[in-house]
C-alpha cells in the first residue's frame, strides 16, 4: 500500500470518530464497538504480531527471553501511561477538571503504538493500519464526546482531535528515524505488542458486567476474534 494511504489510514478513523463523538453517540453503540475493537486487537496481536516477533527473533538469533522481556516492559509501560491518560485508550472517562494531562497520555499512546509501521512487510503494514483504525475509531468518538462534556468549546475540541489524528502518523514517521537494525526492530515490535496486549485485554475485562459477559457482548467479541483471525491469515499469506 502507498505510504500516503497508510498515513491517511492512521489519521482518518480518528477524524471520523471525532465527528461521531460530537454527535453524541449512544453509550450502547460505543460499548459494542469498543468490545469488538478490543477482541479484534487481541486476536491480531496473538495470531499475527506475536508469531511475527517469534519468526523475526529466530531469524536474527534473538533469544525468545529477550523479546518476551520487552513485551512485558511494553505491557507495564502502558500501565504507566494509564496513570497519565486515565484509561482513555480503553474506553474510560473520569470526572471533571483539567482534561489535558489525560489527553496528553492518550496522544503519547497513539504516537508510540504506530512506530513499527514502516518496518513491516507490505501485507503486515495493511493489517497494522486496519488494527489501529478499528481500535482508534471508538476511542476518538469517546474522547471527542468527553471533551465536549468537559466544557471544551467546539474550536478547541476540533484542534485537540486534529492533534490526536496526527499522533499515529507522526509516530510512524518517527519510526523511520530509528537505525535499521534487526535487534532494534524486535525490541520496538515487542514493546508495541505489550501495549496492544494491555489495552485489548483491559477492554475485554471492562466490557464484563458483574464479572459476566452478556450474550450479545459475547457474540460481538467472537465476531471481533474471528475478524482478527481472518486479517491475520491475510497478512500472513502476504509474506
Amino acid at each position: 500500500m502507498n505510504d500516503v494511504l497508510l498515513l491517511l489510514g492512521l489519521a482518518m478513523p480518528l477524524v471520523v470518530g471525532a465527528w461521531l463523538g460530537r454527535k453524541m453517540l449512544p453509550k450502547t453503540w460505543l460499548s459494542t464497538t469498543n468490545a469488538f475493537s478490543g477482541a479484534f486487537l487481541f486476536a491480531v496481536t496473538v495470531f499475527l504480531w506475536m508469531p511475527e516477533l517469534a519468526e523475526a527473533s529466530a531469524h536474527e538469533s534473538v533469544p525468545s527471553s529477550t523479546w518476551g522481556l520487552w513485551i512485558v516492559i511494553g505491557y507495564f509501560l502502558q500501565f504507566a501511561l494509564d496513570g497519565l491518560s486515565k484509561g482513555l485508550e480503553h474506553g474510560h472517562t473520569h470526572g471533571h477538571g483539567n482534561p489535558w494531562p489525560a489527553f496528553l497520555g492518550l496522544w503519547i499512546h497513539s504516537f508510540a503504538e504506530a512506530v513499527p509501521l514502516f518496518g513491516l512487510s507490505e501485507g503486515a503494514q495493511t493489517a497494522f493500519v486496519v488494527s489501529l483504525a478499528i481500535h482508534n475509531l471508538p476511542i476518538a468518538a469517546l474522547v471527542a464526546h468527553w471533551l465536549q462534556h468537559q466544557g471544551i468549546n467546539a474550536q478547541r475540541g476540533a484542534i485537540a482531535m486534529a492533534a490526536l489524528a496526527v499522533a499515529a502518523p507522526m509516530g510512524a514517521a518517527a519510526g523511520l528515524l530509528i537505525p535499521p537494525h534487526p535487534h532494534v526492530d524486535v525490541v520496538v515490535g515487542s514493546l508495541v505488542v505489550g501495549i496492544f496486549l494491555h489495552v485489548s485485554s483491559t477492554i475485554l475485562f471492562e466490557v464484563q458486567k458483574d464479572h459476566r459477559l452478556p450474550l450479545r457482548t459475547w457474540l460481538v467479541v467472537l465476531v471481533g476474534i474471528g475478524a482478527g483471525f481472518a486479517l491475520s491469515g491475510y497478512a500472513g499469506h502476504g509474506h
